[in-house]
This record gives structure tokens, C-alpha cells and sequence, in this order.
């Protein structure tokens, strides 16, 4: 490697660390996970402590909150992706497991923000 590769590498290594740091910390702490299915809200769970059972006519999930943040802790799927992804705790973060068509998504002030209005 020449001495410019070097530098660039520690340039663009700097500036992800940056821009991580920058979205990271301003990011706020949720107060509630919103768990929907097909669009559908299903449960709302406080992050200090709550579980939900959310049956789909596709399987189920169990979605458990505890200290802040909320996690999947069983589900039926054959991928079992929801239950491997880290807990959430900050707004704007989500769990989504694709064979049940269920979100959940983390919300600061408990009301969840509706992207779209149709009517």
C-alpha cells in the first residue's frame, strides 16, 4: 500500500465514526414500543416493563420490554430474524419480522406517527 492509500483509509475511517457518532447521539430515548401488523397496531408496551403475545393468522411473536428497550424473544418463523436483531431503545428504531408482517417501532411522547393519511 502506498502512504496516500494509508491516508485515505484513515480519512474515510474518521468520517464513519464521525457520522455515527453524529446521528447516535442525537437520537432520543423512546418511551413506548408500538407493535403493528399488516398496518395494524396491535400493542403498545411501555419500555420499562411489558410483553405481548401478537398471533397473526401468518405465527406469532412474543415482544418483551424491560429497562428501556424492547426485543422479540420467541417467534415461529422459520428465519427467527426478529429474535437474533438487538433490543431497541431509541425513537425512530424498529424489530420487523417480514413472515409475520409485523413492526415494532420504538416512539417518544407513546403516540405513533402516521407516515401516510389515506382517506
Amino acid at each position: 500500500m502506498k502512504k496516500t492509500d494509508i491516508i485515505l483509509i484513515v480519512i474515510a475511517l474518521i468520517a464513519a465514526v464521525g457520522i455515527w457518532l453524529f446521528y447516535s447521539a442525537g437520537a432520543e430515548k423512546g418511551l413506548t414500543a408500538v407493535v403493528t401488523v399488516d398496518g395494524e397496531v396491535r400493542a403498545e408496551l411501555p419500555l420499562d416493563d411489558g410483553n405481548a403475545t401478537i398471533e397473526t393468522e401468518w405465527g406469532y411473536n412474543i415482544v418483551h420490554t424491560e429497562n428501556g428497550q424492547a426485543f422479540v424473544t420467541e417467534a415461529d418463523c422459520r428465519d427467527q430474524i426478529c429474535v437474533d436483531h438487538k433490543k431497541i431503545e431509541k425513537v425512530g428504531e424498529t424489530i420487523v419480522c417480514l413472515p409475520h408482517k409485523m413492526v415494532v417501532e420504538i416512539v417518544g411522547d407513546g403516540e405513533a406517527v402516521a407516515d401516510v393519511v389515506v382517506g
